[in-house]
């Protein structure tokens, strides 16, 4: 387990808790399972338990239990929740903001943030980046996928650049230099479907 501070923000202990407050404070804000949390934040469900339990006992989240599942929300009663969400969304919460956008979209098969974003989410140091490079795969229409990007781009006051590779091109055991160059960089998968709280 990684405890060294996140590249994309490295005012966090680590990595970890950075992308599960992401999770919560960037999403839609409703109760989330550990499990849910697990999948999106792409963390260790036990990983996600400990560090759910610290933040709780430091008052930024709420728990309850409901049968077996233990349900958590952000803590909106914290006077900078608003500013604690702002940092987020700029940050990790990217993901859940594009995966929720193409959700909608037909034809997408899988999509993937890549380029200096996503350098610095897997924790290669450097600038923040000034855009966000999304690869999707299938056979969406552009201006369809960019349009769904839109309000991404409105909301986080950050340029997001889509574009749209066919599976087969993507799948090539000798694909086309352009989709080389992009499977040889750090991708970092968006969560097109996420199980939601019960």
């Amino acid at each position: 387990m990684s405890r060294s501070a996140p590249a994309l923000a490295p005012l966090f202990r680590s990595d970890q808790q950075l992308r599960i407050l992401g999770v919560l404070f960037a999403g839609t804000g409703s109760e989330l399972t550990i499990g849910a949390i697990a999948e999106r934040a792409r963390v260790a469900q036990a990983t996600v338990s400990r560090e759910v339990a610290r933040l709780e006992e430091h008052g930024l989240l709420v728990t309850r239990l409901l049968g077996r599942n233990r349900l958590v929300r952000p803590n909106w009663e914290l006077p900078w929740a608003p500013e604690l969400r702002s940092i987020l969304l700029q940050t990790v919460g990217v993901l859940g903001r594009l995966g929720d956008a193409l959700a909608g979209v037909e034809d997408v098969d899988d999509a993937f943030v890549y380029g200096s974003w996503a350098s610095r989410f897997v924790g290669e140091p450097g600038l923040f980046p000034n855009d966000i490079d999304v690869a999707v795969i299938g056979i969406a229409p552009l201006r369809v996928v960019r349009a769904a990007c839109r309000d991404v781009e409105e909301d986080l006051r950050v340029e997001v650049n889509p574009i749209v590779i066919d599976r087969e091109s993507w799948d090539s055991p000798s694909p086309e230099p352009f989709v080389a160059h992009i499977r040889e960089q750090p991708l970092v998968p968006i969560v097109l479907e996420v199980e939601r709280g019960v």
